[in-house]
């Protein structure tokens, strides 16, 4: 079946609410990539099908990625792309992060889904970097993630440890389990008393153990409740390497080589998986990582059209 074929069967229900020309305009636009183009908006322009001149398709790329409806309806794609490819999962693992976004003025907060190689982008959003990690951009990104599930499906969430707070309260509101990883100077207690996350690399071993069951945060205002796991991994040999075109970056090195050595302290609120399956999942969100180093490679800029960027005062452009 020709390629424009299945991208009308797969999109025709999901791009219905859209006027009839911007669904035209995005499945030749997905047909122009599936047919070779990169993700830019001349080489897509340039590989769009019909008897028009080439600067013609260009600017008609242009005035879609600079379509404000559309730029408006982008969550709502999302929604309807990710219902469609997880319905009749009864299980879905999400991986969710951050990432600097081609500018130090933006950051990138998406969900993917797990899956076997490179995880599945689902949904997207930027914002200013001040914005990273703000509780109320979790709540908003999360709420719009939850309407793609149905009631019954077991959300698992696995994150780093750049997820601390209200985090854990807004998933576990939802229903969902989290497994996430716990990072510096933050306090947990399984009754032994309050201890250090850093001091926990004298009990680890290259076997997954479960710590026990306790309280993440010495602050009564900002305990959670959960379940420990620790595991080392053996020295994988890794120098870092720079080549010369590249700028140094000391800080951003040495917080990757700290979190490189740590052991991984695992903070979760379900007891359904064993510690060995409990790190298995959580290994799970390097799939994340390679999504993000292939944006980052392709550099193009197409990629400011398909996310939502939101202002401080939440409006979108």
């Amino acid at each position: 079946m020709p390629a424009r074929s299945l991208c009308q069967n797969f999109l025709n229900n999901i791009l219905a609410p859209l006027h009839l020309y911007r669904q035209k305009s995005l499945i030749d636009a997905t047909n122009a990539v599936i047919n070779g183009a990169s993700l830019t908006l001349t080489s897509i322009g340039r590989h769009l099908t019909g008897t028009a001149s080439v600067k013609n398709k260009i600017k008609r790329v242009d005035r879609l990625l600079g379509n404000r409806h559309l730029q408006n309806e982008v969550s709502t794609i999302f929604q309807r792309i990710t219902q469609k490819i997880t319905r009749g999962m009864s299980r879905v693992v999400i991986l969710i992060d951050w990432s600097a976004y081609h500018a130090s003025r933006f950051q990138l907060l998406r969900a993917s889904l797990a899956c076997d190689g490179r995880s599945l982008p689902l949904m997207s959003c930027v914002v200013p970097s001040s914005q990273t990690a703000n509780a109320d951009v979790h709540e908003r990104f999360l709420e719009s993630l939850a309407e793609c599930f149905s009631p019954g499906t077991d959300v698992i969430v696995i994150t780093d440890a750049g997820f601390q707070g209200r985090w854990f309260q807004q998933l576990r509101s939802r229903g969902w389990t989290y497994i996430c990883r716990v990072l510096g100077n933050h306090y947990y207690n399984v009754g032994n008393g309050w201890e250090k996350v850093s001091d926990s690399g004298t009990k680890a071993s290259t076997t997954a153990i479960y710590l026990g069951e306790g309280l993440l945060g010495r602050d009564k205002n900002a305990q959670h409740e959960g379940h420990f796991y620790l595991y080392k991994s053996k020295p994988k040999g890794r120098r870092f390497k720079r080549s010369k075109e590249r700028a140094t970056r000391p800080s951003v090195t040495a917080k990757a080589r700290t979190a490189g050595k740590s052991p991984w302290f695992i903070f979760t609120n379900s007891t359904e998986f064993s510690p060995k399956q409990v790190m298995k999942l959580y290994s799970r969100r390097m799939q994340i990582e390679q999504n993000f180093r292939d944006e980052k490679i392709l550099a193009g800029d197409l990629d400011y059209g398909l996310v939502p960027v939101i202002h401080p005062g939440g409006s979108r452009y």
